[in-house]
Protein backbone atom coordinates (compact mmCIF):
# COMPACT_ATOMS: atom_id res chain seq x y z
CA UNK A 1 0.00 0.00 0.00
CA UNK A 2 2.78 2.18 0.27
CA UNK A 3 2.95 3.41 -3.28
CA UNK A 4 -0.62 4.71 -3.13
CA UNK A 5 0.03 7.04 -0.16
CA UNK A 6 2.34 9.75 -2.42
CA UNK A 7 -0.87 9.90 -4.96
CA UNK A 8 -3.39 10.03 -2.00
CA UNK A 9 -1.21 13.09 -0.30
CA UNK A 10 -0.87 14.89 -3.89
CA UNK A 11 -5.23 14.79 -4.15
CA UNK A 12 -5.64 15.38 -0.90
CA UNK A 13 -3.64 18.37 -1.43
CA UNK A 14 -5.34 19.45 -4.83
CA UNK A 15 -8.55 19.54 -2.97
CA UNK A 16 -7.27 22.21 -0.04
CA UNK A 17 -6.05 24.07 -3.25
CA UNK A 18 -9.45 23.63 -4.56
CA UNK A 19 -10.93 25.35 -1.42
CA UNK A 20 -8.92 27.93 -1.54
CA UNK A 21 -9.60 28.90 -4.82
CA UNK A 22 -13.12 28.54 -4.79
CA UNK A 23 -13.19 30.92 -1.66
CA UNK A 24 -10.85 33.66 -3.87
CA UNK A 25 -13.71 33.03 -6.66
CA UNK A 26 -16.39 34.16 -3.90
CA UNK A 27 -15.05 37.34 -2.78
CA UNK A 28 -14.22 38.31 -6.55
CA UNK A 29 -16.59 41.54 -5.70
CA UNK A 30 -15.69 42.05 -1.94
CA UNK A 31 -13.78 44.98 -1.14
CA UNK A 32 -10.12 44.73 0.05
CA UNK A 33 -10.28 41.10 0.31
CA UNK A 34 -7.18 38.93 -0.22
CA UNK A 35 -6.35 36.38 -2.21
CA UNK A 36 -4.88 33.03 -0.83
CA UNK A 37 -2.29 31.09 -2.86
CA UNK A 38 -0.76 27.31 -1.86
CA UNK A 39 2.83 26.18 -1.76
CA UNK A 40 3.95 22.76 -1.90
CA UNK A 41 7.09 21.62 -0.48
CA UNK A 42 9.81 20.93 -2.59
CA UNK A 43 7.99 22.11 -5.53
CA UNK A 44 7.07 25.36 -5.04
CA UNK A 45 9.67 28.31 -3.36
CA UNK A 46 9.09 30.05 -0.99
CA UNK A 47 8.24 33.53 -1.35
CA UNK A 48 7.67 36.41 0.09
CA UNK A 49 4.17 37.59 0.27
CA UNK A 50 4.86 40.88 0.86
CA UNK A 51 7.63 41.77 -1.77
CA UNK A 52 7.02 39.10 -4.58
CA UNK A 53 3.43 39.42 -6.20
CA UNK A 54 1.47 35.95 -6.79
CA UNK A 55 2.55 36.41 -10.65
CA UNK A 56 6.10 35.63 -9.81
CA UNK A 57 5.45 32.41 -8.28
CA UNK A 58 5.80 29.87 -10.55
CA UNK A 59 3.31 26.29 -9.27
CA UNK A 60 5.09 23.66 -10.84
CA UNK A 61 2.96 20.14 -11.27
CA UNK A 62 2.34 19.44 -7.61
CA UNK A 63 0.14 15.99 -8.06
CA UNK A 64 2.55 14.38 -5.79
CA UNK A 65 3.77 17.27 -3.41
CA UNK A 66 3.03 18.29 0.21
CA UNK A 67 0.85 21.03 0.78
CA UNK A 68 2.74 23.31 3.08
CA UNK A 69 0.63 26.47 3.55
CA UNK A 70 -1.81 28.86 2.55
CA UNK A 71 -0.43 31.87 2.28
CA UNK A 72 -2.24 35.35 1.55
CA UNK A 73 -1.55 37.82 -0.87
CA UNK A 74 -1.50 41.50 0.11
CA UNK A 75 -0.90 43.51 -3.17
CA UNK A 76 -3.17 46.27 -3.35
CA UNK A 77 -6.79 45.95 -5.75
CA UNK A 78 -7.73 48.34 -8.19
CA UNK A 79 -9.07 51.75 -6.14
CA UNK A 80 -12.79 52.37 -7.65
CA UNK A 81 -14.60 55.46 -6.76
CA UNK A 82 -17.92 55.03 -5.18
CA UNK A 83 -18.52 59.38 -4.28
CA UNK A 84 -20.20 57.77 -1.19
CA UNK A 85 -19.07 59.55 2.02
CA UNK A 86 -17.93 57.13 4.29
CA UNK A 87 -16.56 55.10 2.07
CA UNK A 88 -12.87 55.42 2.51
CA UNK A 89 -9.32 53.11 0.46
CA UNK A 90 -5.89 53.09 2.09
CA UNK A 91 -3.71 53.75 -0.52
CA UNK A 92 -0.46 51.85 0.31
CA UNK A 93 0.02 49.48 3.48
CA UNK A 94 -1.89 49.60 6.20
CA UNK A 95 -4.94 48.31 7.72
CA UNK A 96 -7.66 49.73 9.58
CA UNK A 97 -8.70 49.05 13.67
CA UNK A 98 -11.96 47.15 13.97
CA UNK A 99 -13.06 46.88 18.22
CA UNK A 100 -14.39 43.34 17.37
CA UNK A 101 -16.17 40.66 19.90
CA UNK A 102 -12.68 39.19 20.47
CA UNK A 103 -10.77 41.90 20.52
CA UNK A 104 -9.20 44.73 18.01
CA UNK A 105 -8.96 42.81 14.86
CA UNK A 106 -8.06 45.09 10.82
CA UNK A 107 -9.24 45.63 7.47
CA UNK A 108 -8.43 46.77 4.28
CA UNK A 109 -11.97 47.46 3.44
CA UNK A 110 -13.31 50.79 4.19
CA UNK A 111 -16.58 50.15 3.31
CA UNK A 112 -18.38 51.74 6.51
CA UNK A 113 -21.99 53.47 7.29
CA UNK A 114 -23.23 54.71 10.64
CA UNK A 115 -25.17 52.92 13.09
CA UNK A 116 -28.23 54.11 15.37
CA UNK A 117 -25.74 55.62 17.60
CA UNK A 118 -24.16 57.76 15.12
CA UNK A 119 -20.94 55.23 15.47
CA UNK A 120 -18.92 54.29 12.78
CA UNK A 121 -19.29 50.97 11.69
CA UNK A 122 -17.99 47.58 9.74
CA UNK A 123 -20.56 46.30 7.55
CA UNK A 124 -21.12 43.58 10.30
CA UNK A 125 -21.70 46.46 12.51
CA UNK A 126 -18.03 46.30 14.04
CA UNK A 127 -17.06 49.91 15.81
CA UNK A 128 -13.66 51.51 13.58
CA UNK A 129 -11.39 52.89 15.75
CA UNK A 130 -10.65 56.39 15.89
CA UNK A 131 -7.50 58.31 17.75
CA UNK A 132 -9.14 57.48 21.12
CA UNK A 133 -11.81 55.01 20.29
CA UNK A 134 -14.90 54.22 18.57
CA UNK A 135 -15.97 57.32 15.70
CA UNK A 136 -19.01 59.02 16.58
CA UNK A 137 -20.68 61.76 14.37
CA UNK A 138 -23.01 64.39 14.95
CA UNK A 139 -25.56 64.85 11.83
CA UNK A 140 -24.06 66.84 8.76
CA UNK A 141 -21.79 66.65 5.78
CA UNK A 142 -18.32 64.19 6.61
CA UNK A 143 -14.93 65.17 5.23
CA UNK A 144 -12.18 63.11 5.44
CA UNK A 145 -8.71 64.33 4.39
CA UNK A 146 -6.09 61.74 2.88
CA UNK A 147 -4.47 61.76 6.68
CA UNK A 148 -7.25 60.22 8.25
CA UNK A 149 -8.35 63.80 9.88
CA UNK A 150 -12.41 63.60 9.94
CA UNK A 151 -14.23 66.56 9.74
CA UNK A 152 -18.29 67.27 10.19
CA UNK A 153 -20.08 70.54 8.67
CA UNK A 154 -23.22 70.81 10.19
CA UNK A 155 -25.97 72.92 8.91
CA UNK A 156 -25.12 76.54 9.38
CA UNK A 157 -22.06 75.73 10.98
CA UNK A 158 -17.90 76.09 10.53
CA UNK A 159 -16.37 72.17 9.88
CA UNK A 160 -15.77 70.30 13.56
CA UNK A 161 -12.57 68.15 13.35
CA UNK A 162 -14.07 65.08 15.12
CA UNK A 163 -10.87 62.35 15.20
CA UNK A 164 -8.56 60.86 12.90
CA UNK A 165 -8.66 57.68 11.46
CA UNK A 166 -5.76 55.88 12.03
CA UNK A 167 -3.79 53.30 9.89
CA UNK A 168 -1.98 50.71 11.50
CA UNK A 169 0.79 48.31 9.81
CA UNK A 170 2.74 45.15 10.08
CA UNK A 171 6.39 44.71 9.36
CA UNK A 172 5.81 40.96 8.72
CA UNK A 173 2.56 40.40 7.17
CA UNK A 174 3.18 36.46 7.95
CA UNK A 175 1.92 37.43 11.15
CA UNK A 176 -1.67 37.95 9.89
CA UNK A 177 -4.51 35.69 9.92
CA UNK A 178 -7.75 35.55 8.73
CA UNK A 179 -10.65 35.04 10.99
CA UNK A 180 -13.86 35.37 8.54
CA UNK A 181 -15.72 38.77 7.55
CA UNK A 182 -13.07 40.06 5.64
CA UNK A 183 -10.67 41.16 8.90
CA UNK A 184 -7.29 40.06 9.95
CA UNK A 185 -5.47 39.22 13.57
CA UNK A 186 -2.27 39.48 14.72
CA UNK A 187 -0.66 36.51 15.37
CA UNK A 188 2.45 37.55 16.45
CA UNK A 189 3.53 40.73 17.85
CA UNK A 190 1.71 44.03 17.43
CA UNK A 191 0.23 46.52 14.53
CA UNK A 192 1.62 50.20 15.20
CA UNK A 193 0.31 53.28 13.50
CA UNK A 194 1.55 54.08 10.11
CA UNK A 195 2.71 57.91 10.05
CA UNK A 196 2.93 57.47 6.12
CA UNK A 197 -0.67 56.22 5.16
CA UNK A 198 -2.77 58.34 2.65
CA UNK A 199 -6.80 57.49 2.45
CA UNK A 200 -9.12 58.48 -0.38
CA UNK A 201 -12.64 59.11 0.76
CA UNK A 202 -15.56 58.22 -1.35
CA UNK A 203 -13.64 55.19 -2.71
CA UNK A 204 -12.69 51.49 -2.00
CA UNK A 205 -10.04 49.19 -3.16
CA UNK A 206 -11.26 46.63 -4.68
CA UNK A 207 -10.70 42.64 -4.19
CA UNK A 208 -7.19 41.59 -5.74
CA UNK A 209 -8.76 38.25 -6.84
CA UNK A 210 -7.80 37.91 -10.81
CA UNK A 211 -10.64 35.71 -11.44
CA UNK A 212 -9.58 34.38 -15.01
CA UNK A 213 -5.90 33.51 -12.69
CA UNK A 214 -8.08 31.41 -10.50
CA UNK A 215 -10.09 29.84 -13.19
CA UNK A 216 -6.85 28.21 -14.73
CA UNK A 217 -5.72 27.32 -11.83
CA UNK A 218 -8.99 25.59 -11.00
CA UNK A 219 -8.58 23.73 -14.33
CA UNK A 220 -5.33 22.50 -13.11
CA UNK A 221 -6.30 21.33 -9.65
CA UNK A 222 -8.73 19.30 -11.68
CA UNK A 223 -6.29 17.68 -13.91
CA UNK A 224 -3.59 17.04 -11.33
CA UNK A 225 -6.85 15.30 -9.20
CA UNK A 226 -7.43 13.02 -12.02
CA UNK A 227 -4.34 11.88 -12.57
CA UNK A 228 -3.93 11.48 -8.47
CA UNK A 229 -7.08 9.37 -8.90
CA UNK A 230 -5.33 7.38 -11.81
CA UNK A 231 -2.09 6.84 -9.83
CA UNK A 232 -4.25 5.11 -6.96
CA UNK A 233 -5.93 3.31 -9.02
CA UNK A 234 -3.55 1.64 -11.06
CA UNK A 235 -1.19 1.13 -7.73
CA UNK A 236 -4.64 -0.71 -6.41
CA UNK A 237 -4.80 -2.97 -9.47
CA UNK A 238 -0.84 -3.86 -9.81
CA UNK A 239 -1.19 -4.54 -5.52
CA UNK A 240 -4.54 -7.18 -6.16
CA UNK A 241 -2.61 -8.41 -9.42
CA UNK A 242 -0.11 -9.37 -7.10
CA UNK A 243 -1.69 -11.07 -4.51
CA UNK A 244 -3.45 -13.33 -6.71
CA UNK A 245 -0.72 -13.79 -8.32
CA UNK A 246 1.07 -14.87 -5.40
CA UNK A 247 -1.79 -16.63 -3.72
CA UNK A 248 -2.06 -18.83 -6.68
CA UNK A 249 1.64 -20.01 -6.10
Amino acid sequence: MDSVYPALSGALAQEKRLEMITNNLANVSTSGFKKDFALFEGLTPKVDALTHPIEEVLLVDATYGTLVDIVTDFSAGDIQVTNEPLDIAIQGEGFFGVQSPNGVQYTRSGHFTLDAAGQVVTMQGYPVLGGSGPIILPSGQVTIQSDGTLFVNEVGADPVEIDQIPIYVVSDPSTLEKVGGNLFTVTRGQAIQSLEASLQQGALEGSNVNPVEEMVAMIDVMRLYEAAQKAIQTADTIQASASNDIGAL
